[in-house]
């Protein structure tokens, strides 16, 4: 009986089993971009690009690509070049912070010694060359080391008091390009650790007294570099000029030889980039071919065996040329635009990603990159290229009404519209058919910024109340209305025009209907909380509280930077030093008795302190289980519902995070899965909280189910009552295990009470509401987990 049941469910579950095991609990997945290459190199099999933070491995038949990034094991951190090494089959990846990471057949090793090297001088890459017996040369800032791919050992470092840009072994000798001029030693028979061996060469050697190398290559037996903007040759002893550059506003960034042509690329040095080129030489002096214009600001370019050249540049594309006259080609791969991130927003059906970007003093960047969402594994971009309201009031881009420097999303559940705030035009609705609203100072209580130019407005952000009046933050509004509300029916008001603060930075509304803004800055931070006295569209009768840091508070600075109301009401505030709770926000405006309060924790020493005191608090989410995610510039913290615990950090040393500075959090409520939006892009990690009801409002679904053998995972039942109570049994009714669950969902580890794991057979799942809820009608949901071993 217990077999045919087994079989039976089975063949009921396998499908969404095999879906469930892609995505378990704990599982980190990468959403950065693939849309540009910044560095190039070449296997046999693949071009190998890498964005700046990621690599991905472009094959050279089909332009499929394979990604290479944190979850598969990268480091992590800025990538500032990537090489190949054939005889061994090498990727060498080299971060800005001079840590390198060897991949190979699969495999990582972590080099750390430069980065560890205690030396406060640059310590930087500049330059990856190979020589003789799987030898590894590092053009630095602080001058030449080599490395053993095959001991992974470095065999020497060379101080030369002179960045060097550039290195090549060539004919027993090595090479550093450096600002002074062209160095070499020979190989073997001195000491290349002492740079008094090393020779200058100069006018004896038919170069200039006077002249900087930037680059070096190897190509056909011989050796070329940069002297200034011109390229030489080196013949035995003497160098010869190979090619004599037009003066332009240009550098020469690199020289690289190919099967046919060996490519000089000069990168432009203004902002229109007017005179960018690159040439494909042959051996012949004094011939240079301009290649057609397809790279933009060239960092670096190769020709595979097929003649195609490619680019890693700083455009936002992938190019390439099918051959040194042929067709300049652009490839998109799927992903963001992207990996910047401002704010997160997920609504429950989409992640929405605000990517504009504000700098310390809330100064914007000028960028047109709109919005973009990301839902059912494909990616959605709006930007004024595509959607006409992004364009601003003039219908343009380029004028005073650009709508550009999207820094938040929100989502009016009430009345299914999402907002886009520009911190340069206002705000844009896009309602549930898709159609696009402009909301500005014509049609609009959003009050202009008189000292951000004409026209401009600074939203902020928004948030909407359980009657579907969105607020939305304004900041330097020129009459002081720092927020501006609109009503179900679209009618508009400007509300906090008497309050005191006017950098108005973040928005939340509590539960009792009162408007928080967050204000940055020292003598313009701190809060502004606003009561609309039940008619948000009449300020007269409003009443306004300025809470700043001092003795009458706990509010520990006025560096506010994240506000979130959990799901008792209480608000949180994260600041530059850490958190402040006010669990009274029904009666924050007695000054008294609601000043807020920072949590105690207690240290490994026993000394205590406040709650993450020193950390920046950047961004503040709630999860289903009534948990908080913070991110900070230290990494991301997981705290309990109070504050008092902290359950799990994430930085960069201990787990996949792609950086230690998260900018924002955005939790999907139905999966429970948690986005963070770092300075290296976005990258979600499956928890185990979901939103959830009070009582039972459905079926409930058990992932992966069935648990095949060699899965050692959670497994999660999602669909609970919040926090509901949870009996796991055999068919027999034995009782295996039980527990809360975190939000509307359990987490099991497929163990009984003594840790061993189940045997093979079906396992009934047993839930009843948590009476802290749901006193008068408790409710309960039943389900099974076929276990196989």
């Amino acid at each position: 009986m217990l077999k045919q049941l087994l079989l039976g469910t089975l063949l009921l579950l396998t499908a969404a089993g095999l879906r469930s095991q892609v995505d378990s609990l704990g599982q980190w997945r990468s959403l950065q971009s693939f849309a540009s290459g910044a560095y190039v190199t070449q296997s046999p099999e693949a071009v190998i690009y890498t964005t700046g933070n990621v690599v991905f491995f472009l094959d050279k038949e089909d332009l499929s690509i394979r990604p290479l990034t944190r979850t598969d094991g990268l480091a992590g951190g800025k990538i500032d070049r990537v090489k190949y090494h054939a005889p061994t089959g090498t990727l060498i990846i080299v971060y800005e912070n001079s840590t390198i990471d060897l991949y190979r057949r699969g495999r990582f090793s972590t080099l750390r010694q430069i980065d560890n090297f205690n030396f406060s001088g640059d310590k930087r890459i500049y330059d990856i060359s190979f020589g003789e017996d799987n030898t590894v040369y590092l053009a630095t800032g602080y001058g030449l080391s080599s490395l053993s791919l095959d001991e992974q050992i470095f065999n020497f470092t060379t101080f030369t008091g002179v960045r060097v840009n550039s290195v090549a072994a060539h004919a027993g000798h090595l090479y550093a390009a450096t600002p002074e001029g062209l160095y070499r030693a020979p190989l073997r028979g001195v000491n290349l650790n002492d740079f008094n061996r090393w020779t200058l060469l100069g006018p004896a050697a038919g170069l200039p007294g006077d002249y900087s190398s930037n680059t070096l290559a190897t190509w056909r037996d011989a050796l070329y570099f940069s002297v200034d903007e011109d390229v030489y040759r080196l013949q035995g002893d003497t160098a010869r000029i190979h090619y004599d550059a037009v003066r332009a506003d240009n550098r020469l960034e690199y020289l690289s030889g190919g099967p046919s042509v060996l490519l000089a690329g000069y990168r432009c040095t203004t902002g229109n980039c007017a005179d960018r080129v690159i040439l494909a030489m042959g051996e012949t002096p004094g011939v240079g071919t301009e290649l057609p214009d397809c790279a933009y600001r060239t960092n670096y370019g190769i020709e595979d065996e097929s003649g195609r050249i490619w680019f890693g540049d700083a455009a936002e594309d992938i190019r390439y040329l099918t051959a040194a006259a042929g067709e300049c080609r652009r490839l998109a791969y799927p992903g963001p635009p992207k990996d910047r991130v401002y704010r997160l927003l997920h609504d429950g059906t989409a992640l929405w990603v605000a990517p504009g970007q504000l700098d310390e003093n809330t100064t914007p960047t000028f960028d047109a990159d709109g919005v973009w969402r990301y839902a059912d594994g494909s990616w959605t971009t709006f930007t004024p290229f595509n959607t006409p309201a992004l364009r601003g009031r003039n219908g343009s881009t380029g004028g005073d009404d650009d709508f550009l420097t999207i820094i938040d999303v929100d989502y009016d559940p009430v009345n299914r519209v999402h907002y886009f705030s520009s911190f340069f035009e206002g705000v844009v609705g896009r309602d549930a058919e898709g159609e696009f609203t402009l909301y500005d100072e014509t049609n609009s209580s959003l009050e202009l910024a008189p000292d951000a130019g004409p026209g401009r407005i600074r939203a902020a952000g928004a948030a909407t109340d359980v009657q579907g009046y969105t607020y939305f933050a304004v900041s330097r509004a020129e009459s002081g209305g720092i927020v501006s509300v609109r009503s179900p029916d679209g009618q508009w008001a400007a509300l906090g025009q008497s309050c005191d603060l006017n950098i108005a930075i973040d928005i939340a509304v509590d539960d009792f209907g009162y408007v928080w803004v967050v204000h940055r800055g020292g003598s313009n931070g701190g809060l502004t909380v606003i009561d609309p006295m039940g008619t948000p569209m009449d300020p007269s009768d409003d009443r306004c509280r300025t809470i700043l840091a001092s003795s009458q508070n706990q509010l520990p600075t006025n560096q506010t930077r994240s506000i979130a109301v959990d799901l008792e009401g209480n608000v949180w505030v994260g600041t530059a030093e850490g958190i402040v709770i006010f669990t009274c926000p029904g009666t924050v405006f007695d000054t008294e008795s609601c000043t807020g309060y920072r949590p105690l924790v207690s240290a490994d020493d026993g000394f205590g302190g406040y709650l993450l005191e020193t950390e920046e608090i950047r961004t503040i989410a709630v999860d289903g289980g009534n948990r908080k995610w913070i991110g900070t510039n230290g990494g991301a913290f997981l705290l309990s519902e109070a504050g008092d615990e902290q359950l799990l950090k994430f930085d960069r040393g201990n787990s996949p995070l792609l950086d230690d500075v998260v900018k924002s959090i955005a939790i999907d409520p139905v999966s429970g899965t948690v986005y963070f939006g770092t300075e290296l892009g976005i990258i979600s990690y499956r928890g185990d909280a979901t939103a959830a009801a009070e009582v039972f409002t459905g079926e409930l679904e058990v992932f992966p189910n069935p648990v095949e053998p060699g899965y050692d995972g959670p497994i999660a039942v999602r669909g609970l009552a919040r926090d509901a109570r949870v009996k796991i049994t055999d068919v027999g009714g034995k009782l295996v295990y039980e527990g809360l669950a975190t939000g509307g969902q359990f987490s099991w580890a497929g163990t009984d009470y003594n840790g061993r794991r189940v045997a093979t057979g079906v396992y009934l799942v047993f839930a009843s509401s948590n009476r802290r809820f749901a006193l008068e009608n408790p409710g309960s949901a039943v389900a099974k987990i076929v276990f196989i071993r």
